[in-house]
């Protein structure tokens, strides 16, 4: 018996972390699916109010992926009570972001609905694709439970889908700022943010390989 209740308190922690988990991931799609009805049926309920729906719940992601994006390298450069929690929960946030990103791909093909018409190819192999790609990142942040001879891979992966959303979110700013498009300010700074936080991942990187040398010398 003693031996029972010990397992399960051994357990515990891991329950509760796995819920923390599945909480963020819930949030993260109630958060898109409230964006984007709220956008929509504030904006005529039309497909133009549609359009705007999935651009909006798009800059709500970016900000999804931002907190994922930052929050190892933010953790190990500022160590600090908020900012260890905040890493703590880094597979958390990347649920997050996949949930709201998912409400994005859903709201991108939505205009067509309202148009009758077919989704376009291009579109649907970009929210396929991309789906990919959220779930090559949620099974790299899941490495560490993996075999060890996985886990060099699963993080490459991981590393790699990354940088693709840094690219989707950078490409489609650049793309604003210098296509026929009505002035926005929203894109000038969105890429200036996207620039510093790639900034600060180099800056991380560098102190990481600093340290390690330091240690090897010592």
């Amino acid at each position: 018996m003693a031996a029972i209740d010990s397992d399960i308190q051994s357990l515990a922690p891991a329950f509760q972390l796995g819920r923390r988990k599945t909480t963020l991931a819930l949030c993260g799609v109630a958060a898109g699916l409230a964006v984007a009805i709220g956008t929509f049926l504030l904006h005529g309920r039309d497909a133009n109010a549609a359009r705007f729906a999935a651009q909006t719940v798009f800059r709500v992601s970016g900000l999804a992926f931002l907190l994922f994006y930052l929050a190892g390298p933010v953790s190990r450069l500022i160590p600090s009570r908020p900012t260890l929690a905040l890493a703590r929960e880094r597979t958390g946030l990347a649920l997050a972001f996949a949930g709201i990103y998912t409400v994005f791909l859903v709201c991108a093909m939505t205009p067509d609905y309202f148009a009758s018409a077919h989704v376009p190819l291009p579109t649907a192999a970009f929210a396929v694709f991309s789906l990919l790609i959220l779930a090559v990142i949620l099974a790299g942040e899941r490495a560490g439970l993996a075999d060890a001879s996985w886990r060099p891979a699963l993080r490459a992966m991981e590393t790699v889908g990354v940088a693709y959303f840094w690219m989707v979110y950078a490409v489609n700013d650049l793309d604003h700022l210098s296509g026929p498009h009505r002035p926005d300010g929203y894109y000038g700074l969105s890429l200036s943010i996207l620039v510093a936080a790639l900034l600060v991942r180099f800056a991380d990187s560098f102190w990481q390989r600093y340290s390690y040398a330091r240690r090897q010398i010592a």
